[in-house]
């Protein structure tokens, strides 16, 4: 579930039309990608700007090939 979750935002949101709300407005959802994300080691496997670029890269779904600069996400946050 968690790798689904951290790529929600990035990844699922614009591309594939699931913008109705965001992981942020999930309070347990969003609270359990934070959980994980602080597990020693789990944050430097997590490259957001990767998962962009690759799910960006479906030409069928995004056939001018444009990579989004956001979302800004709290829990990539350093």
């Amino acid at each position: 579930m968690f790798t689904t979750l951290v790529r929600f935002d990035a990844g699922y949101n614009g591309l594939f039309k699931c913008n109705l709300c965001r992981l942020a407005d999930y309070t347990a959802l969003s609270r359990y990608v934070q959980n994980v994300i602080e597990t020693p080691g789990v944050r430097e496997t997590v490259n957001i700007d990767y998962i962009k670029r690759g799910y960006c890269s479906i030409t069928a779904r995004n056939p001018n090939g444009i990579v989004p600069v956001g979302p800004q996400l709290p829990f990539v946050a350093a």
